[in-house]
């Protein structure tokens, strides 16, 4: 088993985004030869249509590490469903609610979530999300208390924690899908389709369904 790194988490990469293209290349950076932009274009309506079977106008989605709205926008124009926001920057939540503008989805911070109500949330997702929190078992632990008992969580993810320091980026060592498997039992899971991640970036990232 490899040694966890000690590491000093740097999370401005993701505070600092002013801009929708800034916001856009931390969320999808250029990976195998892909550009940001490519793999937005190409993956947004693909992880869309893995999620629609699990959502409804009835659903409460938490969206955790919601970005910029990139899947809360599709999912409620499709759905009519509402959306509960989550991300660590201002900045993002901010342009999250600029671009959705819609009555049906809120934005807050992780640290707030305790305010709500929990168990109120029929699906979480978590897109590129998991592999970059500092404190991964708090996180997925905020997910569980808001999901309902038998909600589903939809992951998408490296399979080993890579986090931001100050000058770069950094795997520590943590198994993301272990940690999941802490709290959630894997009822679906698979890899990106070929033309949305190549071989090489595939073989360390998985798609998987998980339910509380």
């Amino acid at each position: 088993m490899k040694a966890l790194k000690r590491v000093s988490y740097d999370d401005s990469i993701f505070t600092s985004v002013e801009t929708v293209d800034e916001a856009m290349r931390v969320i999808v950076t250029p990976e195998a030869g892909l550009t940001s932009q490519r793999r937005w274009d190409a993956e947004t309506p693909y992880l869309v249509d893995l999620i629609d079977g699990y959502v409804n106008i009835k659903s409460v989605v938490l969206d955790y590490g919601c970005g910029i709205g990139r899947l809360a926008k599709p999912i409620i124009e499709h759905h009519g469903c509402e959306v509960i926001g989550v991300d660590i920057s201002p900045n993002m939540r901010a342009l999250a609610d600029s671009r959705v503008d819609d009555y049906r989805f809120m934005t807050l911070p992780p640290d707030m979530l305790y305010l709500m109500r929990q168990e109120i949330c029929d699906l979480a997702l978590a897109v590129w999300t998991l592999q970059h929190a500092f404190g991964i078992r708090l996180d997925v632990d905020r997910i569980a208390k808001m999901l309902k008992p038998g909600g589903k969580l939809f992951v998408v993810n490296n399979v080993r924690r890579v986090v931001p320091i100050t000058d770069g980026w950094i795997d520590d060592g943590v198994d993301v899908r272990a940690v999941l498997g802490e709290f959630f039992t894997e009822i679906e899971c698979g890899q990106l389709n070929d033309n949305i991640a190549p071989e090489t970036f595939r073989q360390n990232t998985f798609w998987a369904i998980y339910q509380k």
